[in-house]
């Protein structure tokens, strides 16, 4: 039975992918042939190294395209390039730059230092109105630009407990939204690419 969810991790540039797992593929309708998923890979069993996943001879991909192969109940992720974490040179500094006890929120209220960060930096109007002064808060924001809850804005603006309760459901007319786990990730990322940043006195 196919996963209900996805799971995205992020890696910096020049990351062995391969290393990781098998990658998949897919059928390309224009092209009229299987062509490698753009980051799609199925990882191997937690006591295995990758036997159990059946892999195409010629190719070296899996054997099984990404939708089969979740049916077949192998374990699929999607390991996307994120530049975002060129900066840190080791796991440990990225754990570092995720600690928020001393975190200053307001550094959301610079514009220059908004237009500057991923996924927000084109909603600065959007950010300075809401002052997100948590993780939650922060992962709120992302969820409120998606098209299909930006009408959300001005009932979040004035109860964003009681809205927050509606803002991760998904849109009857089916538009963009965010699920509360990418939000909360997404959010984190931000954070740790301030901290990061900190580090290199980017905002001075």
């Amino acid at each position: 039975m196919r996963r209900a969810f996805d799971i995205d991790i992020d890696v910096k540039t020049g990351t062995d992918k391969d290393a990781f797992g098998v990658r998949s593929y897919v059928y390309n309708e224009e092209k009229l042939k299987l062509i490698p998923h753009s980051s799609g890979y199925f990882l191997p069993s937690a006591d295995l190294t990758g036997d159990d996943i059946p892999i195409d001879p010629v190719s070296g991909l899996s054997a099984l395209d990404a939708d089969e192969g979740e049916e077949l109940g192998f374990f699929k992720v999607d390991l996307l390039t994120n530049t975002s974490y060129n900066m840190f040179g080791s796991k440990d500094e990225v754990l570092k730059a995720m600690d928020v006890s001393n975190f200053d929120w307001s550094v959301f209220q610079k514009k220059e230092v908004v237009e500057e960060l991923p996924h927000i930096n084109k909603h600065y109007s959007i950010i300075r109105q809401l002052q997100p002064q948590s993780v939650e808060d922060l992962a709120d924001v992302l969820a409120l630009i998606r098209p299909g809850k930006i009408d959300l804005f001005d009932d979040y603006l004035a109860d964003k407990v009681k809205t927050r309760k509606r803002l991760y459901k998904r849109p009857s007319n089916g538009g963009m939204y965010f699920k509360k786990s990418h939000a909360i990730a997404y959010a984190m990322m931000i954070v740790v690419v301030i901290n990061g940043q900190k580090r290199f006195d980017f905002f001075g």
